[in-house]
């Protein structure tokens, strides 16, 4: 999946390329601030030279413009990059279902639909921003502070190092528990697009039967659900932050104690002590920007499977190797021995044979349900079954391209579009 994703970075690798260095460089202009800091204490300090501090802050004033313009590229530029790859993923998503059949749309609710195309992508674009981005430089920003430390003070990075690994095993625990309940969440909203689009599509049978007391319990129900389903993610969030939340907090209270006893044993100087706090902080940024993303991860996440899945659903209605492009049709249609059911095991039509000669008016008659709109349904194989058109020669409509057959048939629907 991981394989699949990735794919969509493709027709964008400039724009890619320019997010991804900016944000890399702004990591490692942060990874460089605490060592300055350090030596800005322990050197330019005692020295008391005036020229060297302004000079020196003039320095870092440059690096704090430059990370100002890295961060207004990683922020726009690279919402743009996941903006292209959700509406690339919309425009695919929405082609693929133009070419699935009428038993699709048999067998799956508007509603369920309607979500897939929507809600279920809208976390996309921020998962295509900061997924590949926030996992390198959480694990350059992971590697170059923790090098950092080492060199500051070995003994306080190993304490630092062995509290991290509680923390990571937290944050992948609970990330894969909220990626499972957001899937349920979106089917939820699949099932409040579908009680939406009822209601209001048949509101006129609704009020003309008074039923809206029913249709009330049955929004109610939803509604019920769903409120339960988005208060299970927030508890399983509310807890991973929480646990993070507390973790970061142990390790930088350890740090500042054991700190303070080699700073007064003399095993570190002032300006390696709070170099060191701003280390710890830079090394333990990336797990708070996880925590802040841990929202939007298992959205995108979920919401990309369900892609995948529609994505995935062959048409079961193609164009068969060497259909041949039809046009000007005329002569008779035949029906032969045509039996036919909507897949729930009960036949509609069995072993129909009709006739319908050129410049013939044909009308069926018959009961709801007889199988009248099915037989008109079957000649553009908007269901699959053999049907012919015969000229000097017998076509079978399985032969020609779906579009060259639709388009010599005239259809006037029942439902209004």
């Amino acid at each position: 999946m991981i394989r699949r994703f990735l794919s969509y970075y493709a027709p964008w690798k400039g724009l890619f390329a320019l997010d991804f260095s900016c944000a890399v460089l702004a990591g490692l202009l942060e990874l460089g601030f605490p060592m300055a800091v350090r030596t800005f204490v322990d050197q330019l300090l005692p020295q008391q030279d005036w020229t060297l501090i302004i000079i020196a802050s003039a320095g870092l004033l440059v690096i704090y413009l430059l990370n100002t313009v890295l961060m207004a590229v990683v922020t726009y530029w690279g919402h743009m990059l996941g903006i292209n790859i959700e509406t690339e993923m919309r425009r695919k998503s929405f082609d693929h279902l133009q070419k699935l059949s009428f038993r699709f749309y048999d067998n799956h609710k508007t509603g369920h639909l309607v979500g897939r195309v929507t809600k279920d992508l809208e976390e996309i674009g921020e998962i295509a921003h900061h997924g590949p981005e926030d996992l390198f430089i959480a694990i350059m920003t992971f590697a170059g502070a923790f090098v950092l430390m080492f060199t500051v003070n070995m003994h306080l990075a190993l304490i630092t190092a062995v509290i991290v690994p509680l923390i990571a095993w937290v944050t992948m625990r609970y990330g894969d528990r909220m990626e499972r309940n957001w899937q349920a969440l979106y089917r939820r909203v699949g099932d409040f697009n579908v009680r939406i689009e009822e209601n209001v599509g048949g509101m006129r049978v609704v009020q003309a039967f008074a039923n809206e007391e029913h249709e009330r319990t049955l929004f109610a129900h939803d509604n019920q659900r769903y409120r339960q389903t988005k208060l299970d993610a927030y508890r399983i969030m509310s807890a991973s932050n929480s646990l993070n939340y507390m973790g970061i907090r142990l390790i930088q209270l350890v740090v500042m104690i054991a700190g303070s006893y080699l700073v007064i044993t003399g095993g570190l100087s002032n300006g390696g002590f709070v170099g060191f706090l701003l280390l710890v902080g830079v090394f333990v940024r990336p797990i708070e920007k996880i925590n802040s993303v841990i929202e939007t991860y298992p959205k995108g996440i979920a919401g990309f499977r369900r892609y995948t899945e529609l994505l995935d659903t062959e048409p079961d209605i193609a164009d068969r190797p060497g259909a041949v492009t039809v046009g000007g049709l005329k002569g008779d249609i035949e029906y032969r021995g045509v039996s036919f059911g909507y897949g729930d095991g009960k036949p509609v039509l069995r072993g129909i044979d009709l006739t319908i000669h050129a410049g013939e008016t044909i009308a069926f008659v018959g009961p709801s349900g007889a199988g009248k709109t099915t037989i008109c349904s079957l000649l553009p194989r908007f269901y699959e079954v053999s049907v012919c058109f015969k000229q000097k020669t017998a076509y079978d409509i399985r032969d020609m391209t779906l579009a060259s057959l639709r388009g010599q048939i005239g259809i006037v629907q029942q439902d209004v579009f």
